[in-house]
């Protein structure tokens, strides 16, 4: 199965773990911001994954962002023919939190992987089609890769 098939055997199933860990937060009183991005791509040059959101939840995004902290991180990681993530990002202040799926296929992301550990970070890069990106980096590369 290469990469694409397996998207879009897995995705929804990728969107229903992201609803999950939402609804987990809520229950404990967080704010979350679940995204659904339409297009995922590695960008190797600027040691980021590039994940395309839709207009209204990238305004709810920079409004979140530009008010708190985002400094906390968890990635979980599964591979089934593509690599499937679930970034959390975290204001633990204010308890917000928001929720991104991604994907990439391991062999489009062999720089960005051999890159992001030489420089021991990596990116997630949320924008929209208008223009305009959020950003989030991480200090463990190895999060994102088998």
């Amino acid at each position: 199965m290469d990469a694409s098939e397996a998207v879009q055997e897995h995705w929804s199933d990728l969107l229903e773990d992201v609803a999950a860990t939402a609804e987990g937060f809520r229950a404990e009183g967080w704010e979350v911001l679940e995204l659904h991005p339409g297009d995922v791509t590695v960008d190797s040059d600027a040691l980021a994954l590039d994940v395309l959101v839709p207009d209204d939840e990238f305004e709810r995004l920079e409004a979140m962002v530009a008010e708190g902290s985002f400094d906390e991180h968890d990635v979980y990681r599964t591979a089934a023919g593509a690599v499937f993530l679930l970034v959390v990002a975290r204001d633990e202040e204010r308890n917000q939190a928001v929720c991104c799926p991604a994907y990439y296929d391991p062999a489009d992301a062999l720089e960005l992987k051999r890159r992001s550990r030489e420089e021991g970070r990596i990116t997630t890069r949320l924008r929209r089609l208008s223009g305009g990106a959020v950003e989030f980096t991480h200090g463990e590369p190895s999060l994102f890769f088998e």
